[in-house]
């Protein structure tokens, strides 16, 4: 039996032991390229909002992928918290501007180059960018030269 907020179980064999407290659910919503297109993002997080009881609804959404392109719709205010890593058109020039990222506006936050985040209560490693052929074929090259050897 569970007696009080303490959430202290005592079995049947006179032992005691502390419960975890309950978490609620974390409700996250992913989505892949954006392709600077935040209005349709928005416009999705409000229609499975309104089929959701507000219980379910989503507390943070994280787009991966492309999330720029050379032409951006950052005119929407999302109704709830976007977080973004990307690898299009801008991200040189967001990680430069700020590799530990920044609000870009209202409940929309680039996570930033990598690292580390706490968001919606939950732990996030992230990676922004993309792999860059050329940079890794030297290092291939001398891992298939290593390996002949």
């Amino acid at each position: 039996r569970r007696l009080g907020p303490s959430r202290l179980e005592v079995g049947p064999a006179v032992h005691a032991r502390v419960l975890a407290p309950t978490r609620a659910m974390v409700r996250v919503l992913l989505c892949g390229d954006v392709r600077g297109d935040l209005g349709k993002v928005c416009e999705h997080v409000a229609k499975m909002h309104s089929k959701l009881d507000v219980a379910q609804h989503f507390q943070a959404v994280f787009c991966v992928g492309e999330f720029s392109a050379e032409d951006m719709d950052l005119e929407h205010r999302p109704p709830i918290p976007v977080y973004f890593v990307d690898s299009g058109p801008a991200c040189g020039d967001l990680v430069e501007a700020s590799p530990q990222g920044e609000e870009v506006s209202d409940n929309l936050h680039f996570l930033g180059h990598f690292g580390v985040a706490t968001v919606a209560g939950l732990k996030v490693a992230y990676l922004s960018g993309r792999r860059h052929e050329e940079l890794f074929k030297e290092e291939a090259e001398a891992e298939d030269d290593a390996a002949a050897d």
